[in-house]
């Protein structure tokens, strides 16, 4: 008994080194494809673009496949293809990879397909997605924009409390005002009222230092909110005088 149990121990590691030998033998090949520039979505494809191989460190040769035919051989890291669409017929094509060792080894990776399509198709595909996110944007910008000035008749100002979106100085009358959480951000600043003079303007959130000059003149000058019983009168000839500032 004594006897067979370290025999079993040998035998268990000579079985566990062949299979991490083998296992690393039959390491796949890897192919992925990536875009450069151009377009790509739900298998379709244009413009240029690159297939990299992810594999064993040893490889000594990487022959890139389109459609069953070598179209580039890497001999050297990073083992990439790079290519453009239009250089090729539309329609669907196929990629894959065969790599090779030093010690003569060959790996073969899997197949895999992507559709071709010009650059004419590309655009109105692109069309399909960025129209209704401007009708979206432009809606929600809107919205924002009219709950902003519904909100600003409502609400007074209160020097010092401007609130999680901070506040401005107002490019027309120089006095600070709170941005409202709702009013639409639009990049460079949040699209709002002025309190004030009833001023539209664009503005990003003020330093504490020019909130605190504004303040203090606001105190000094002791000018008040805008009348909202006029607003309505005075809506259109404030929309046109407005000019909209960063």
């Amino acid at each position: 008994m004594k006897r067979i149990i370290p025999f079993l121990l040998v035998l268990f590691l000579f079985v566990l080194s062949f299979s991490v030998a083998a296992q690393d033998e039959t390491e796949p090949l890897v192919v992925s494809l990536t875009k450069d520039f151009g377009y790509g979505a739900g298998g379709v494809i244009q413009g240029s673009f690159s297939l990299k191989v992810r594999s064993p460190g040893d490889l000594v040769r990487v022959d890139f496949l389109i459609d069953g035919e070598i179209v580039h051989a890497a001999t050297e890291p990073p083992f990439q293809y790079k290519f453009n669409t239009a250089n090729f017929s539309v329609g669907e094509h196929t990629f894959s990879a065969i790599g090779y060792r030093a010690d003569g080894t060959q790996l073969s990776s899997s197949e895999f397909s992507r559709e071709f399509i010009d650059a004419e198709q590309a655009w109105e595909n692109v069309g399909k997605i960025i129209l209704p996110l401007c009708v979206i944007v432009g809606g929600v910008s809107l919205l924002g924009a009219l709950g902003s000035a519904f909100i600003g008749r409502k609400k007074g100002f209160t020097l010092g409390e401007y609130g999680l979106a901070g506040g401005v100085v107002c490019p027309r009358c120089q006095l600070p005002y709170s941005r409202s959480f709702l009013a639409p951000n639009l990049l460079v600043g949040k699209l709002q009222r002025c309190p004030h003079c009833g001023k539209w303007a664009i503005l990003p959130r003020a330093s504490q230092g020019v909130l605190e000059a504004a303040e203090a003149r606001y105190a000094t000058e002791g000018v008040g909110d805008v009348d909202p019983s006029d607003d309505d009168n005075k809506y259109s000839e404030m929309l046109d005088e407005s000019r909209y500032e960063q």
